[in-house]
């Protein structure tokens, strides 16, 4: 069965912690990489974020606790509690309350209250597949909170009708659309965009297409380097593009 929006998403749960001879290495002290308007840190978020005195606003996809095969962390259902304890105070800190917009799974709605602050909405991330696919249209709930402006409408649409898919070099077991990040990042007029879990750099590279500096953390050196290398080339594409 092929997979036109993520090959990788196949061999999803094949990958376990490690696997594919490349153990997890993660450095005790974050290592820092700055690529045109990008600062991008190979380390824990949890380790970077409290050295971030602010950020305009964090669109972020966080692990769900849902027991995702990601490469080397471990999403076990009972770990989403401690995350998100740890994590929404930590945003709501740097962003100064936000904005902030968070991928969630919607098998965890009824618990969103006990961690987002009062108030907070959900986007609707709506998506357009080919015919040939066996769904048409599916969603993905988006948490968000702190936005200065209410949002024309709760949901936006995009078109994948002619996506190719993503590079099966990817490692990220199901990476995000630029295209619908763009869309995400293009609600709120913040300068600087933070992602805590920036994987493969889908929000780095939205966020430099649309004209934003951004700060990326991950702590996974697989993903990392591919994000520093895939945030490298939307910089300099962005760079020809602007010069022409």
């Amino acid at each position: 069965m092929t997979h036109p929006i993520n090959p990788f998403f196949a061999n999803r749960r094949r990958r376990q912690s490690g696997s594919a001879g490349l153990a997890p290495a993660f450095p005790t002290t974050p290592k820092c990489v700055t690529i045109g308007p990008a600062t991008l840190y190979h380390g824990d978020c949890f380790d970077v974020l409290p050295t971030l005195t602010s950020v305009d606003a964090v669109v972020t996809d966080p692990p769900y606790g849902i027991g995702f095969a990601y490469r080397s962390f471990d999403d076990a259902p009972a770990r989403y509690h401690g995350l998100m304890t740890r994590l929404v105070p930590e945003l709501l800190r740097v962003t100064r309350n936000g904005p902030c917009f968070l991928w969630q799974s919607p098998t965890r709605l009824s618990q969103w209250h006990r961690y987002f602050p009062k108030g907070y909405r959900v986007l609707a991330a709506c998506k357009k597949f080919p015919p040939h696919r066996r769904r048409s249209y599916a969603w993905d709930p988006i948490v968000y909170w702190g936005v200065e402006h209410p949002l024309s409408a709760d949901w936006l649409l995009t078109d994948f009708s002619g996506w190719e898919g993503y590079d099966p070099a990817n490692p990220v077991p199901a990476p995000k659309s630029v295209t619908q990040v763009r869309q995400v990042c293009g609600l709120t007029g913040a300068a600087t965009l933070c992602d805590p879990f920036m994987g493969s750099g889908t929000t780095g590279v939205a966020a430099i297409q649309s004209g934003r500096r951004f700060i990326g953390i991950e702590q996974d050196p697989v993903y990392f380097e591919y994000a520093r290398r895939r945030i490298e080339r939307a910089w300099f594409s962005h760079q020809a593009s602007t010069a022409a």
